[in-house]
């Protein structure tokens, strides 16, 4: 009898499940093969395109591309691209992937891909392959960080680890931080791409280099790669929401969105923050304050480095874009904000900064990002008379309203070529490229600076209130080789040098050799070290720090007019007249350089006077 109940009992139990379930599954999606999946006449045709764009044989084509888009699919399954933008009904991830697959192998087409002219047809099939598997990529991390899939033995679903087996059910997160969406894709490249794909493109160190780049969320380090997949994204997305997608071809990525991610990752991985001395830039817990030439510079070297050229040669082009498009916050009617900084951690303090002005939603992907805030106080200083040193010497308040007016023209090619060397040439020298030489960097034959009791009284004040403390024999005209050495400047160059934060010999060094001799470059270096000990680099500032190097008397002068500045002509290249001005010093290893450090082979020393004078 209780064998008949137990059997009774188990029976009922096992009827009851078997219910639930049955009447449950209809609540449930099922998954499905990628057969199944790409069997719609629509996919069918996409499929049919992606192997006419890459025009190679069956074979070659299902371990290159069908085997990656089968494994997507059977991913996907019947998710869709978005909770309530585009492609957003059941199946709508799998449209979205197949449909921006193919806008980028139809942009693709349109680029000059490969290292140079011999590498391109060897890399064709290379950057066709990275163009569809990142256009694959590109959303995949939605279905890692948006969606909350739970299948029907009550387990939660991770994507990363394997496929759906069983009924599944989904909902958006709420909390979701779409930021994650790009560097989340990096969990799933192994689940996507054979290891035979992936160690294929491997052999294209700098395609390698964009594809990696665009799967871990930085974009701006993928160059044109990221190019194609933002535009084909674009393309499917404005298709799909019913607008005209063949406007999105000629329609460049804006240059403001590019700027935006330059900024991003260069305040989340370059930039130094809330040092308890100088730094970069300081954030306040709202927003992020940083140095504006140093870091306009930054920008534009980041920007150039990943191939977009479009960005303005003039910062004051560059900050007027920043704040007629609110991605800096705007002083009244200027982009600079002059502040005083002042360290709680350490009592350090600069008196006048000029600052640009983030916005933490703009400096960041997620605000989880940011530092802790800034201890101490950002003040600004908010007079017009402030206001106005702000801008520039050489360009005038009219300019500067001006060029408010932003009209980025198009240019030949010839012309952007021409730009491009200028740019690079700016680079090198940061300094003027043409014959003109300020009276403070000329400082031709006469020793005869004003060196009296007063003056050094008034270099000595300037110092300590910088935080350096030098000796008076370092203010005085003669200085014995162990006071030369303990100078604060040549130890702050020497540990620069160092860490190798000062270069040595590059295109965008302070400091060559030449002659056997350091060529220590004027007056970028003289700029870089009061934004050491200024935190900014004013005329002023850096003018009377020259003066204090010219006091030491360790530079050899040239001619015998004896005059300070020497120049260096830059071999192999195309423009005239194109040189850098610099001290020359015969003391190598005041530099923290050996003896037998070779020369740079692109920099000659000027000796002839008539040169040097037409120069």
């Amino acid at each position: 009898m209780l064998h008949f109940i137990k059997k009774l009992i188990v029976k009922n139990k096992h009827e009851s499940i078997s219910t639930h379930e049955n009447s449950s599954l209809e609540d449930w999606y099922i998954p499905k093969s990628a057969t199944e999946l790409l069997d719609t006449p629509s996919r069918k045709k996409l499929i049919s395109l992606i192997w006419q764009r890459v025009s190679i044989d069956q074979q070659r084509f299902n371990k290159l591309y069908m085997d990656v888009i089968n494994n997507y699919v059977e991913i996907v399954q019947l998710l869709p691209a978005s909770e309530a933008h585009h492609h957003s009904y059941t199946g709508g991830m799998i449209d979205h992937g197949l449909e921006v697959a193919n806008y980028a192998l139809k942009l693709r087409q349109s680029y000059l891909l490969g290292a140079n002219a011999e590498d391109i047809p060897r890399q064709a099939q290379a950057w066709s392959a990275a163009a569809v598997y990142g256009a694959l990529l590109h959303d995949i991390g939605k279905v890692v960080v948006d969606v909350h899939v739970e299948m029907n033995d009550g387990k939660i679903w991770y994507p990363w680890k394997s496929n759906l087996n069983l009924p599944y059910r989904f909902n958006y997160k709420k909390d979701r931080d779409y930021s994650l969406h790009q560097s989340a894709a990096a969990l799933m490249i192994k689940r996507i791409l054979p290891d035979e794909s992936i160690t294929w493109l491997s052999q294209f160190p700098e395609l390698f280099k964009s594809f990696l780049s665009l799967c871990s969320g930085h974009t701006e380090k993928a160059g044109v790669l990221s190019e194609i997949i933002q535009k084909a994204d674009m393309f499917s997305v404005s298709n799909n929401l019913g607008g005209d997608p063949t406007k999105i071809l000629s329609k460049p990525v804006s240059l403001m969105s590019k700027m935006i991610v330059s900024i991003r990752y260069l305040i989340e991985s370059e930039l130094v923050l809330n040092g308890p001395k100088a730094c970069d830039g300081w954030f306040d817990g709202k927003d992020v304050w940083v140095i504006s030439k140093s870091f306009t510079d930054k920008m534009k070297a980041n920007l150039l480095q990943n191939g977009i050229t479009d960005i303005p040669t003039d910062n004051a082009k560059i900050f007027n874009i920043l704040k007629e498009h609110g991605i800096a916050i705007a002083n009244e009617d200027k982009t600079i904000w002059p502040c005083k900084i002042e360290s709680e951690e350490s009592g350090w303090i600069a008196e006048k900064l000029t600052l640009i002005r983030i916005p933490a939603n703009v400096a960041f992907h997620n605000i989880t990002n940011a530092p802790e805030p800034f201890k101490g106080l950002i003040t600004p200083l908010l007079t017009e008379a402030d206001n106005l040193n702000s801008i520039p010497d050489n360009i005038s308040t009219e300019e500067v309203k001006e060029e408010s007016k932003l009209n980025i023209a198009s240019e030949s090619v010839d012309d952007k070529a021409s730009r491009m060397q200028d740019i690079i040439l700016n680079l090198f020298s940061n300094e003027k490229t043409n014959t003109e030489i300020s009276e403070t960097d000329m400082a031709d034959n006469h020793d005869d600076w004003d060196n009296s009791k007063e003056d050094r009284q008034i270099k000595e004040n300037d110092l300590k209130n910088n935080n350096i403390s030098i000796s008076n024999e370092c203010i005085s005209n003669t200085l014995d080789n162990d006071d030369i050495y303990n100078h604060p400047f040549f130890k702050w160059v020497r540990s620069q040098i160092i860490d190798k934060k000062l270069p040595v010999n590059n295109q965008n060094a302070c400091i060559h050799t030449v002659d056997s001799k350091i060529f220590m470059v004027t007056p970028k270096i003289f700029r870089k070290y009061s934004l050491y000990i200024n935190g900014n680099d004013d005329d002023s500032n850096w003018k009377q720090l020259q003066r204090e190097f010219q006091n030491l008397k360790i530079h050899t002068k040239f001619s015998d007019e004896g005059f300070n500045i020497w120049k260096c002509i830059i071999s192999g290249k195309r423009k005239s007249h194109t040189f850098i001005k610099g001290y020359l010093i015969n003391n190598k290893p005041l530099f923290a350089i050996e003896n037998n450090f070779p020369d740079n082979p692109h920099l000659t020393l000027i000796h002839d006077v008539n040169i040097y004078k037409n120069n």
